[in-house]
């Protein structure tokens, strides 16, 4: 299974004026955020890829992507505030048909429309393709198989048989990470937690 990449890396600020990045700068190696001075710790911040970092990132196995338009996302730390932040990486399998009318394929899903029959089939949502039962002598088609009692055309009594348009499948595996941001503090007595949820594409929720 190849490995999800980053589009974002991070950067503690600490208080003396210096940095520690999540790749060091020079070797591009990753250095672990366990190692992070909490003490000196006064901003945390996620960063796109730049170009030239995301080349040197990827030499040593990691794979990342340069995607220099997404938001940066940075956030102040003090006494008061402890620093929240994780990756969540999620899988899902994804049915997905090609549809034989137009030659694109689509996702199907419970909410994919479909024809209503004993041999049901998705209807493309591109050019409402579906399968169809066509006769053998005439070529006349029919939607349904309902239609066609016995499997017999009513035009010429010739034997109808299913043509496939949209109902051949495979699945697909598909990846995504999502970047958690915050922070942790006490007010009054109660743990408050701030928590950002940033996706791929540099959009952002607070949960």
């Amino acid at each position: 299974m190849s490995q999800r990449p980053l589009v974002y890396h991070w950067i503690a600020h600490y208080n003396n004026g210096l940095g520690f990045s999540q790749f060091n700068p020079l070797t591009y190696k990753e250095n672990s955020f366990n190692d992070i001075d909490q003490n000196k710790l006064i901003k945390f911040g996620l960063y796109p890829f730049t170009r030239e970092l995301a080349n040197g990132v990827k030499m040593t196995g990691t794979e990342v992507i340069a995607l220099p338009f997404l938001p940066k996302y940075e956030i102040e730390i003090n006494s008061d505030r402890r620093l929240i932040y994780y990756r969540e990486v999620y899988i899902s399998h994804e049915d997905y048909h090609l549809c034989k009318k137009c030659g694109k394929e689509f996702n199907y899903s419970k909410n994919t429309p479909k024809v209503s029959s004993k041999y049901s089939s998705p209807i493309c949502p591109n050019c409402s393709g579906h399968d169809l039962f066509v006769c053998k002598s005439c070529n006349i088609s029919y939607k349904r198989f309902e239609e066609v009692p016995g499997g017999m055309c009513e035009k010429c009594h010739g034997h109808v048989q299913r043509e496939k348009i949209t109902s051949d499948q495979y699945n697909r595996e598909r990846r995504w990470i999502e970047y958690m941001l915050g922070y942790q503090y006490n007010l009054n007595g109660k743990n408050i937690k701030f928590l950002l949820k940033i996706d791929e594409r540099g959009d952002s929720l607070i949960l």
